[in-house]
């Protein structure tokens, strides 16, 4: 299935700084995700990932053999630290880990202050993040990156699976987000 043609019909008349919730299942979950990535990047001047699923390098490495711009994005990798030699730089902020929310908003709000242009914001999986997270802290969390999003008219994508993720985790952002999409 063409996802990217998907997302772009669900997306056609919704602005830019629109933020949007989108729910998926684990088998199609790498094709939905990459299919995103194109959509924000080709919609915006540049994006800042959040990576609770793929460190950094790996990330760069697919988004290049896709055919994604990598030098418009900017990544919070949430998993390397621990495990490579790392060292922060370029387009990449390594932090401790999924469960800094601390960290990753103040590199989030520090990030979306100094990128000009249009811009995104993209979670690679809210599931993953509340694996290392207490669920009410974690939607806490959400709420007030969402509302910096607004304040800065930033507008993003937050991917879940479908079934996998805490009801009231999701029921939570669903209700913060313009739009809610399930592929």
């Amino acid at each position: 299935m063409d996802y990217l043609a998907k997302l772009e019909e669900e997306l056609r008349n919704i602005p830019s700084d629109s933020i949007i919730f989108l729910e998926t299942t684990a088998e199609k979950f790498l094709d939905v995700s990459l299919a995103a990535i194109k959509l924000l990047s080709n919609r915006n001047d540049s994006g800042i990932i959040v990576s609770a699923n793929r460190p950094y390098k790996n990330l760069m490495d697919f988004y290049k053999k896709n055919d994604i711009d990598v030098s418009k994005m900017f990544i919070l990798d949430c998993i390397s630290k621990n495990q490579f030699d790392t060292h922060n730089g370029g387009n990449v902020v390594f932090l401790e880990n999924a469960s800094a929310l601390t960290d990753i908003s103040l590199q989030l709000d520090e990030r979306i202050k100094i990128i000009n242009g249009k811009k995104f914001l993209f979670i690679d999986s809210i599931t993953t993040m509340l694996i290392h997270n207490e669920p009410h802290i974690f939607a806490r969390f959400v709420h007030s990156i969402l509302t910096k999003m607004r304040l800065y008219g930033t507008g993003g994508l937050i991917i879940s699976l479908e079934e996998k993720t805490n009801r009231e985790v999701k029921a939570e952002i669903a209700q913060l987000c313009d739009k809610v999409i399930k592929i």
